[in-house]
This record gives structure tokens, sequence and C-alpha cells, in this order.
């Protein structure tokens, strides 16, 4: 596509949902589309390598992972996706209702990317309770909203884990300090 191309979709864009850039200059609006561009660069950069090494963002419902502690809040986060589906929802077969699964799946997948690559730039590399929703929309429209807490973690020391283990029904947490005589 070109820049050209771009920027009329981006307008097309800016009439049916309502933009900051709808009273921009063309330069501004050049501007604002390469911007975009090199976030989403970034972000199928980010995607590429946690795709090849998991470890990088740690992921969870709950509200803490085991064997890591927080070391500081970044935020709640919050991410929508919306995708046609393409179909009327009315008379759903086998084959209709696999397609508009697929089409909840492709909604929930785009949220989640989002998701992740926001608590990148948040400097995160874990998000905490973790919540998706799905919901359909007027039009054959799906919706996905999926939020969660980024954080900055860290991972426990074998020995600090031991430590926080639950003994005797109490749970006792410390860390582990090497004490040397004089």
């Amino acid at each position: 596509m070109s820049l050209e191309e771009a920027l009329e979709k981006r307008d097309e864009l800016d009439e049916d949902f309502g933009s900051d850039l709808a009273d921009a200059s063309p330069q501004e609006r050049k501007q604002a589309l390469e911007a975009d561009e090199k976030r989403e660069q970034a972000k199928q950069a980010f995607l590429d390598a946690l795709e090849k090494n998991p470890s990088l963002m740690m992921t969870t419902a709950g509200s803490s992972c085991e064997g890591w502690r927080v070391t500081e809040y970044r935020g709640t986060l919050s991410t929508d996706a919306v995708v046609g589906a393409g179909l009327p929802a009315s008379d759903l077969t086998d084959q209709r209702s696999l397609l508009l699964g697929s089409k909840m799946e492709r909604a929930k997948r785009i949220a989640w990317n989002e998701l992740l690559f926001r608590a990148h730039e948040a400097g995160a590399n874990g998000i905490l309770a973790i919540r998706y929703d799905v919901y359909m929309l007027p039009k054959g429209l799906f919706g996905a909203s999926v939020t969660g807490t980024a954080v900055a973690i860290e991972q426990l020391s074998q020995l600090n884990q031991a430590l926080s283990q639950d003994l005797f029904g109490a749970t006792v947490t410390g860390t582990a300090v090497k004490v040397e005589r004089a």
C-alpha cells in the first residue's frame, strides 16, 4: 500500500470513528501515520522475540507468579479489538459456528498482542490478574477486551523460594543472608 493510499485509509477511519488528527495538517497526518507504522514494526519485533523466548513476559490470571516477586507495579492496562464476523448470526450451522468462533479468537489474539506490547512499553516483564471479555456488537462485529496489571518481576533464588514455602500451615517469608564472624 502506498503512502497516499494509507493516508486515504486513515482519513476514512478518522471520519468513521473520530480522531485527534481531524484538524491536523497533511504533514502532521503523515507524521502520525509514520509513527503508527514504526510502532507496529516495534510491536511485531517484540512479539517475534517473545515467541522465541516466552520468558520475556510472564503472564497469569492469578495475583502472583510462583517463584517470582513483584518489584514494581506499572499500572493496569486494558486493550480492545473489534473484528467483523462477515456472516449473519442467524441460522448457525456447525461450519458457521466454527467460523464465528475463529473470528472471536482473532479478536482475542489482537487484543492480547496489544496488551503484551503495552506492558513491554511500560517497562514490565509480567502481567498479573489477566481477564478476557468477548462480546458481540451490532452489524455482525465481535469485540474482545483484555485487562491486566503490568508489573516488573524478578525470579527468587532457590533459597528464597524455600524460605517462602508454607510451613505447618503458616506462610513464612524471608531473605537468606550469609553471616560471617569477624
